[in-house]
């Protein structure tokens, strides 16, 4: 498939991943390169699946989740477009210890492991951006970790409020406005509470002007300062 989004022709220069390649490890694999659309909620790969392909994201969402020993859902990644997953599993030769969905509707390219020990993994700056990749996913599991690790629900949630800010926020002039596609039962997986404490304390953070929700998906942060004073 050579066209995505809107019917714009494919081209691999715009995506990071694949613009690293020279013209000739390009068509060199080009005819095993796929884009598949999915739709919210769909699954992309699950818990145990070979590592066959790699993933890059080209438009729309997708979070990496898995299952816990007590049954509940742990979201571990949010991707959004240019993000990967699969090169590590490939590398490794592991298979996926998580499942991937679709947070919306959502456009996704492989590439086959054969591909990857054929062209990719002899590609210095691709081994670079893997590498570059591992550190922020270790980085985000160091965040995940520490919010899971607080008692107070108050410290939990500003620690989550923060690490979307730092993601998703865009500055207006009454705030930081964070806008995302996870419902508040996802966001109790991100902060390691229940979807009703979530909503419960959100409330309670509008009520005491820290934030105001606009509708789902949007969370202006209204006192990024009294945000810090409860981290404190």
């Amino acid at each position: 498939m050579d066209k995505y989004q809107d019917n714009k022709k494919f081209d691999y220069k715009d995506i990071p991943l694949l613009s690293l390649l020279s013209e000739e490890e390009y068509f060199s694999i080009k005819n095993n390169i796929f884009i598949q659309e999915y739709s919210k909620g769909e699954v992309i790969f699950r818990t145990h699946d070979p590592a066959s392909k790699m993933f890059v994201v080209l438009a729309g969402e997708i979070k990496i989740s898995k299952i816990m020993s007590d049954g509940k859902e742990q979201i571990l990644y949010i991707y959004e477009p240019g993000n990967f997953v699969g090169a590590h599993n490939i590398l490794s030769g592991d298979m996926y210890e998580y499942t991937a969905y679709a947070l919306k509707k959502t456009l996704v390219l492989t590439i086959s492991s054969s591909d990857v020990d054929k062209v990719l993994k002899h590609n210095q700056q691709f081994l670079l951006m893997v590498a570059q990749q591992s550190f922020e996913r270790i980085r985000k599991a160091e965040e995940l970790i520490d919010r899971l690790s607080v008692i107070s629900t108050d410290v939990k949630l500003a620690k989550l409020l923060k690490n979307l800010m730092s993601l998703y926020g865009k500055e207006n002039e009454d705030g930081v406005m964070i806008e995302f596609n996870i419902t508040q039962e996802e966001l109790g997986s991100l902060s390691g509470i229940s979807r009703e404490t979530v909503s419960r304390k959100l409330n309670q953070f509008e009520e005491e002007g820290i934030i105001k929700i606009v509708s789902r998906g949007k969370i202006l942060i209204l006192n990024e300062a009294e945000l810090d004073n409860i981290l404190l």
